[in-house]
């Protein structure tokens, strides 16, 4: 597997662990884990078809990534949380 491969998997697997870490949701952790992932993939071709740089190759996938996997956990969170009457 290619290091780029790997590390955005990392990121897709590390962002929601460590939100659930520290704010105790998304409690569906595989749910949330299938969203970064597919929103990792997203943000990865859209860094590559647009070709975005930010310094050295790669960067801006990394950056945009992570935002992609934390907004993913977000939306988890969220969608989880109990409604309000």
């Amino acid at each position: 597997m290619p290091p780029a491969v790997v590390t955005l998997g990392l990121v897709a697997i590390g962002v929601p662990a460590a939100v659930r870490a520290l704010a105790g949701r998304p409690k569906a952790l595989a749910q949330a884990w299938v969203l970064a992932v597919a929103a990792v993939a997203c943000a990865q071709a859209l860094g590559e078809l647009a070709g975005w740089t930010a310094g050295l190759l790669g960067d801006t996938q990394l950056l945009l990534a992570s935002a992609a996997a934390a907004l993913a956990s977000l939306a988890v969170a969220v969608a989880e949380a109990p409604a309000k009457r």
